[in-house]
């Protein structure tokens, strides 16, 4: 009932989908901050995650941990791990699922990359570069679903071979490998709670795809590929693409991304084996640069864009349609200064319609803060 009464009141606000071109006030939004360099911390990544239950992952710097990766939750911040565990080079996305527990990346040392889960009470390893015979130095950045299975890709020592991974703490199963398939390399790549794992891939004909791939326990309670479980979301051949970002998928199957057009414009899509749909209308909406779209079990997507003049903004587009909403953009006021950078990851927003976001301010602070769809005519800020 909660998530009819909050899309009702985003479909209120379709009418101005298009306000971010016309320079119309936004009405439907509450802000809360997470975290800030006024205190402890100086410096945050783009690209922080929330889940379902509000809270919110990211990575940050400050002068007394170097590095780490915290954890937001009702409104108090907590280190998952920093520079004291004897790790550095922390990846700048980390995971979140509903349970609360993050994955992330960091490195051991100069040659061994690795990717650990916590839970708030302990880590546990997925992998580790070299004990597991993976090049350290080119890791994917780690999905992870309900279950607590990470997938990611990485490139095997001597970058001989590239492959497609997913694991719990024990053995690495292999979902895709370019040894054995047409695949020729891989991106980025996420997982729902069913299992269906998405990735982009260039093939050996020279095209790149958006593919999903269906997975299910084996009965020694590996996970492994379903036999021809793989779809092809949008055709390799299509000739008005040539090339996609990082995917997201949401627990029903449908993938977001965004998509580079022969045309030289880009535009964010939503679909599945049935269907393909534009979430913005590239007649209307011309982007310099689209990051991340991120989608919920709604269907609802958010993303990050540059438009031609240079400015930021964060989109919501949340009818099944390609009429995005603004959610906050350069030259608004925020937390009493104007925004003048945002940036959005790809598991940032969630079904409660709350979005994780990266901010810089015109009085020089940054920081992370969340953005809640209200449903009300009040711009409010906590």
């Amino acid at each position: 009932m909660i998530r009819k009464v909050i899309l009702a009141a985003l479909l209120t606000t379709v009418s101005a989908a298009h306000a971010f071109a016309q320079g119309l006030p936004h009405t439907a939004f509450r802000f809360a901050n997470v975290a800030d360099n006024t205190k402890d911390f100086s410096q945050f990544s783009g690209f922080p995650a929330i889940n379902n239950r509000g809270a919110v992952a990211f990575q940050a710097l400050g002068a007394e941990f170097t590095d780490g990766i915290f954890r937001w939750q009702d409104g108090k911040v907590s280190p998952v791990a920093t520079g004291a565990d004897s790790l550095i080079l922390f990846g700048l996305d980390p995971a979140i699922n509903d349970v609360g527990v993050i994955a992330y990346e960091a490195n051991l040392d100069s040659q061994t990359r690795a990717i650990f889960t916590n839970d708030g009470v302990a880590t546990k390893t997925i992998v580790n570069s070299t004990e597991q015979g993976l090049f350290g130095r080119f890791f994917g950045s780690p999905s992870i679903n309900i279950w607590g299975t990470v997938v990611f890709f990485a490139a095997r020592n001597g970058l001989a071979s590239e492959a497609v991974f997913a694991g719990n703490g024990g053995p690495l199963s292999v979902i895709a490998d370019t040894q054995n398939s047409n695949f020729a390399d891989f991106q980025n790549v996420a997982i729902n709670a069913l299992g269906k794992i998405v990735f982009v891939a260039d093939t050996n004909d020279g095209n790149e795809g958006l593919f999903v791939m269906s997975t299910r326990r084996g009965r020694d309670g590996e996970l492994e590929v379903v036999p021809n479980g793989a779809v092809d979301i949008v055709d390799t051949t299509n000739p008005d693409f040539v090339g996609f970002g990082d995917p997201a998928i949401n627990a029903f199957g449908i993938v977001a991304d965004e998509a580079f057009r022969a045309d030289r414009n880009i535009e964010v899509l939503s679909g599945d084996r049935r269907k393909v749909t534009a979430r913005t209308d590239v007649t209307k909406d011309v982007f310099l640069e689209i990051e991340h779209p991120s989608i919920n079990d709604e269907g609802a997507v958010a993303f990050f864009a540059i438009r031609e003049d240079g400015s930021n903004v964060i989109l919501l587009e949340a009818t099944g349609g390609d009429k995005p909403i603004p959610v906050i953009q350069t030259g608004d006021q925020l937390f009493g200064s104007q925004v003048t950078t945002l940036d959005l990851g790809r598991f940032a927003l969630n079904d409660r319609f709350q979005m994780a976001f990266q901010y810089t301010l015109q009085d020089g602070r940054t920081g992370v803060a969340v953005a809640s769809l209200t449903g009300t005519n009040q711009r409010q800020e906590n």
